[in-house]
């Protein structure tokens, strides 16, 4: 199971990956998430934070998603 300093890391490389690029395209699985579609696309995120096991992405429009990382 993944602890702080493993989620950190990957937080690290999702970061260097998307902040500050614009959102294209995203999808969420769940139904209810679904109507956050249209207020994160075309926006950018702004960063990417970690608490304990817990992923956090925000985002220019101050919006974030919110992943517990329990695998």
């Amino acid at each position: 199971m993944p602890e702080g300093p493993e989620i950190r890391r990957a937080a690290d490389k999702i970061e260097a990956a998307i902040k500050d690029q614009v959102i294209e395209e995203i999808t969420f699985g769940l139904p209810k998430l679904k109507r956050f579609t249209a207020k994160l696309r075309g926006h950018r995120v702004s960063d990417v934070e970690t608490r304990g096991k817990a992923l956090l992405t925000h985002f220019d429009n101050g919006l974030t998603i919110y992943s517990h990382n329990q695998l």
